[in-house]
């Protein structure tokens, strides 16, 4: 069989700058409506701030006042990088505590609330509103007008509304659609655009019109984006300095709601991008970027489509790692969640409660949109650089109903950007494991210096592109000293212990938690709740040993619906338990990755121990035929087993239909295979077979047990069962069962002897050298059965539809005869036609 492991790809969750250039087109003219003149911004030309009255203010005053301030343009606007959880940041960060939907507590839950029309949530359009026709063209009477800033706006303050206006982006299917329709248009003018967008479906609704000026522009090709007359200062020559970094997405989308009749604010101030490193402080450019707030309802959102339209995959900021991917995390998102990544310089327009400093925003640990969209949680290590001088762990939080989807993984390198340690890969050093819902990351570092680690998620339950896992959050780890001893963990295939990417597939259920398991007399063993029958395999990796001399250390099995596995540790140290599955129905011969334990033996380990048989996958416990013919393990359901007195009894039942059956016992110790099967006495009484078995010397046996259906001929028995019996000691006789012949196997019973060598001193004892021995069994449908020593035949009787009895003397025979045999009639009183059923020596 081959093994598939799907390494994971990962997907960094940062976002590429735009082309380079200012930030605002503050040296150009502007598209006025007739009667207006000109004036070097655009913003004051048409009127969005109120009156211009420059004349009493200072520059930085007017500039302020327009969204910027007065100092050297923005070189790079580069997209998100990572920023922290809004959970548990004590007084630094307010959080909002209502929950969604408005309402307030009541022991009862949450009462919806009944107060103004801020309150409810949003709800959809009917449909024939962007289902109905409309004419693409404006009227010629159209002309778009810009929002008066003479309308009263609110000062910029936290929501006094749920954090976000709406549950789910799917809400807004029809306003999508339409968004998306609008841009795959050419449009020869702004005002062509305009119309098109917002007033040819005569969009009132606040909500609707933010959102479809942002998916318009976080879904326009921008190579594709042209006008006819481009005159010097419009809205199209704005529009069109998007393609060459002239200015950026939030002019952009300031403009667009202004002639939506928006109000709309360009923020500015410094964001945690891709080219962010946890720890780094800001100052100066470094770092700058621009956002959106937005007057929607009354309350000002805050909209980032630079962030939305654009990502990047992989770790270096490069053209071609530029993905153009839609992110709706970014249309308005919560405040106190915004704030790990975005810190404008106007700390009102945090819109929090309580705002913080721009040194609490350095050091907040750097998150990523999908943090929040998973509902996580940082339980411990807040801050983006942490200091250690050995292992560390840190703790992430999910909602509970998410912890069977959520996934994580991580890459661990030096801050240079190196990731090998001596020819090993950092990665080696880490190790990520799920408890219930809490994600827990150790890292040992291998020598002093400073380290970069991301970590990455994915929810199993979503189809996300390629199966990629996402950045979620970063830290630097700095290692102030010389760790005593660090050793990497066991070389497995994945970083992530527990639960693989596969476990999901086959429905397998631990029924332990944690992924690291220490041992107990050198045996540690994990357990699956099974939802039909699968074919598993497992491999022990350490930093010590090779994997071949280590198979002999790990064995599973099935036992009823649960899988087993068990690791006889050969040594103290730390072991990577890996386990492979297959479902016969969908996988063919392919077994895949579905855990991965970690398995500590801290304790002395006395003497060698010896490794178990070579056995192949699925050996033990039930085979295909064992369900198929309808047997059940009516003893020991455990294929394992372990004695202390050498004597075992092992009992099957056949439920649907008497079987032949038969077995073989094999001593398996010592890289050895003596076959020992002359110690196994297989007994039957109606649909229960019980097999007797001696083992002579402490060690490891492999017992099969093999059956065939009555009606099939065929000589060939297949395995039904198999079970391997560690004998740590053994009182039992070294003297073997007597011989059993193929009809015996079929219903009979013995009772005595049951040494399979008779000796002078056997029988009742009647006081003589060679006593009488007494010949007890059970035949089904035998005429006659017979006891034959050389030529002499003994009748045996039986006991009222009974055992067949009779006794039987040695005195004549010994020394001369060494066989005796145990025979039956089957066909008639007048045939002499007996088969053999048992066969002892003297």
């Amino acid at each position: 069989m081959k093994y598939q492991s799907d390494s994971p790809n990962f997907d960094r969750d940062n976002f590429p700058p735009p082309p380079p250039g200012p930030a605002y087109p503050g040296d150009k003219t502007s598209w006025l409506p007739p009667g207006q003149s000109h004036s070097p911004h655009w913003k004051a030309s048409i009127d969005l701030n109120g009156p211009d009255d420059r004349r009493n203010r200072t520059p930085t005053e007017v500039d302020q006042r327009n969204g910027y301030h007065n100092r050297k343009p923005h070189g790079h606007d580069y997209g998100p990088q990572s920023s922290q959880a809004p959970f548990d940041t004590q007084t630094v960060v307010p959080i909002y505590h209502v929950p969604y939907p408005l309402g307030k507590e009541s022991h009862n839950g949450f009462v919806p609330a009944t107060t103004s029309e801020l309150q409810q949530e949003y709800k959809p359009h009917p449909q024939k509103l962007y289902r109905s026709s409309i004419a693409i063209k404006p009227p010629p009477t159209f002309r778009p007008v810009p929002v008066n800033d003479n309308d009263s706006m609110p000062r910029p303050a936290p929501p006094t509304v749920p954090p976000k206006p709406f549950k789910d982006t799917r809400v807004f299917e029809d306003v999508d659609t339409h968004a998306v329709e609008v841009s795959k248009e050419d449009h020869k003018s702004f005002r062509e655009l305009v119309w098109h967008l917002i007033y040819a479906r005569d969009i009132t609704n606040e909500l609707e019109k933010a959102r479809a000026i942002f998916l318009w522009l976080c879904s326009k090709d921008l190579a594709k984006l042209n006008f006819d007359n481009v005159r010097r200062g419009s809205p199209e020559e704005i529009l069109m300095q998007l393609q060459s970094g002239q200015t950026t997405y939030a002019v952009v989308y300031e403009i667009l709601c202004s002639y939506a009749h928006l109000h709309c604010k360009t923020l500015t101030g410094y964001a945690k991008g891709a080219e962010y490193k946890p720890g780094m402080r800001f100052t100066g450019e470094q770092g700058q970027h621009s956002w959106n707030a937005v007057l929607v309802n009354g309350a000002w959102r805050l909209v980032d489509c630079h962030w939305a339209a654009r990502r990047l995959v992989g770790k270096q900021v490069t053209v071609e790692n530029i993905r153009y991917e839609l992110d709706e995390y970014y249309f308005m998102p919560d405040p106190h969640q915004l704030i790990f990544t975005h810190y404008p310089d106007d700390a009102n327009w945090q819109l929090l409660e309580r705002s913080i400093a721009l040194t609490d925003f350095e050091n907040l640990v750097p998150v990523k949109s999908a943090f929040f969209k998973y509902g996580l949680q940082i339980l411990g290590h807040r801050e983006a650089v942490i200091h250690t001088k050995q292992e560390i762990t840190i703790r992430i939080g999910c909602p509970q109903f998410k912890a069977h989807s959520l996934a994580f993984t991580f890459t661990l390198a030096y801050s240079s950007g190196k990731e090998e340690y001596h020819g090993m890969k950092l990665n080696r050093f880490g190790m990520q494991e799920m408890i219930d819902n809490v994600s827990f990351f150790t890292i040992r570092p291998p020598e002093k210096a400073s380290y970069r680690l991301i970590i990455y998620g994915k929810d199993l339950d979503q189809a996300t592109r390629e199966g990629v896992y996402g950045g979620v959050c970063e830290y630097e780890l700095v290692c102030d000293d010389h760790p005593d001893h660090s050793q990497s963990f066991p070389p497995c295939v994945h970083t992530s212990w527990g639960p693989g990417d596969s476990h999901a597939k086959y429905g397998l259920v631990p029924l332990q938690k944690g992924a690291i398991f220490s041992t107990v007399r050198g045996l540690a063993e994990v357990r699956f709740q099974m939802p039909k029958e699968l074919r598993f395999t497992a491999k022990l990796k350490s930093n010590d040993r090779d994997e071949k001399s280590l198979a002999g250390f790990v064995m599973n099995r099935i036992v009823g619906d649960v899988a087993v596995f068990t690791v006889n540790a050969p040594a103290r140290g730390e072991y990577g338990l890996e386990i492979y599955a297959n479902d016969p129905d969908i996988d063919g011969n392919s077994l895949y990755h579905a855990f991965q334990y970690l398995i500590i033996c801290d304790e002395p380990v006395l003497g060698a121990v010896e490794p178990l048989p070579g056995l192949p996958p699925g050996f033990l416990g039930p085979q295909p035929a064992f369900s198929r013919f309808g047997i059940v393990a009516a003893s020991h359901v455990d294929p394992y087993i372990q004695t202390e007195s050498g004597e075992v009894q092992i009992a099957i039942s056949m439920s649907q239909q008497l079987l032949r059956v038969t077995s073989q016992l094999s001593y398996a110790s010592d890289d050895r295979s003596e076959d020992l099967s002359d110690y196994v006495l297989q007994q039957s009484r109606g649909n229960l077979v019980v097999f007797l078995l001696k083992l002579t010397r402490p060690g490891l046996y492999k017992f099969q047990i093999y059956a065939l259906p009555f009606h099939d001929a065929s000589e060939n028995l297949p395995a039904v069962y198999n079970y391997l019996i560690n004998c740590t000691e053994t009182r039992a006789a070294l003297v073997p069962y007597p011989r059993q012949y193929g009809q015996w196997k079929e219903g009979c019973y013995l009772y005595e002897p049951l040494d399979g060598r008779l000796h002078p001193v056997d029988g009742a004892g009647n006081g003589t050298d060679f006593p009488l021995i007494l010949f007890r069994l059970e035949v089904p449908k035998a005429i006659a059965v017979a006891v034959i020593i050389g030529d002499q035949w003994t009748q045996l009787e039986q006991q009222a539809s009974g055992p067949w009895e009779g006794e039987i003397s040695l005195e004549r025979h010994w020394g001369r005869e060494s066989k005796v045999a145990v025979c039956a009639n089957f066909t008639s009183v007048k045939s002499t036609n007996y088969s053999t059923l048992l066969e002892y020596t003297i």
